[in-house]
């Protein structure tokens, strides 16, 4: 009896031992298959975390092109607007210059004789220049005008618009040949400066040769008894050389007095 259950004792011993053998493994199965898990639930979270910050990113640049988009569209509504106005602008243009032409035509046409022939105002005016002989005096046709040039130096003071005794003499001479051959013409008188500073009381060139201009004025229409509505004033100062005023002679030259006579109906 005893035998048997010594051997009985063993046996239950052996059994437990194996049950406890294979309780360990299973909860080491269990604890690795939990860490398993719990390792997919992680990478799983770091994927979610990862897709909510991307489609974050795609939100904003979803926002970007719509304002973009929006910019953009209204940039080519301004570009069309003014694409039109451009073409209303222009259609105006071109009945402005239809309308102008159109005056033209019938301006031309009333102006025509019976015969054909139209009327044309004079527009060009010739003189004997040979006969204005005064020594540094020039006299030439430009274009539709004769030009009458007197040295500045020959009329005033340097730098002034202060007339020499002997200056006299030269406007009665001047002014003779220019009764004798225009009569009624429009004068313009325009004085000339070189380019060298100016002094005081004159602030710039053209101070100057507008006041030397307006002093011949005077002596024409004081002196010389020529109707002031014939004459007008212009100073150019050192803007209209005729030569270089890189050497004296050129700026001696270039400091002038020009009388521009006029064809009828000029200025």
């Amino acid at each position: 009896m005893d035998f048997y259950r010594l051997s009985f004792v063993l046996s239950l011993c052996v059994v437990a031992l194996s049950g406890c053998q294979q309780n360990t493994a299973w909860r080491q199965q269990q604890a690795e298959w939990q860490q398993q898990q719990q390792a997919q639930i992680a990478e799983f979270q770091r994927r979610a975390t990862g897709l909510d910050v991307n489609n974050r990113d795609l939100h904003t640049q979803l926002a970007q092109a719509e304002q973009q988009s929006k910019i953009l569209q209204e940039e080519v509504s301004l570009l069309k607007k003014q694409l039109s106005d451009s073409g209303t602008q222009l259609a105006q243009s071109q009945k402005r210059i239809s309308e102008a032409e159109k005056k033209v035509q019938t301006m031309t046409a009333s102006t025509t004789y019976r015969g054909g022939a139209a009327i044309k105002p004079n527009n060009s005016i010739s003189a004997d220049l040979s006969q204005l002989d005064i020594p540094g005096v020039f006299a030439r046709q430009d274009g539709d005008v004769i030009r009458i040039e007197i040295p500045a130096d020959n009329l005033f003071a340097p730098g002034s618009n202060s007339l020499q005794p002997n200056s006299e003499a030269l406007l009665s001479q001047v002014t003779s040949y220019i009764g004798r051959q225009f009569p009624g013409n429009k004068i313009g008188i325009e004085g000339h400066t070189d380019n060298q500073p100016v002094s005081p009381p004159y602030n710039s060139h053209h101070q100057l040769s507008a006041s030397m201009a307006q002093a011949i004025v005077d002596q024409l229409a004081g002196r010389y008894r020529i109707d002031p509505s014939r004459l007008s004033v212009v100073g150019h100062g050192a803007n209209r050389p005729i030569v270089s005023n890189a050497t004296q002679s050129g700026q001696q030259r270039n400091r002038r007095i020009d009388l521009v006579i006029y064809p009828d109906g000029g200025m």
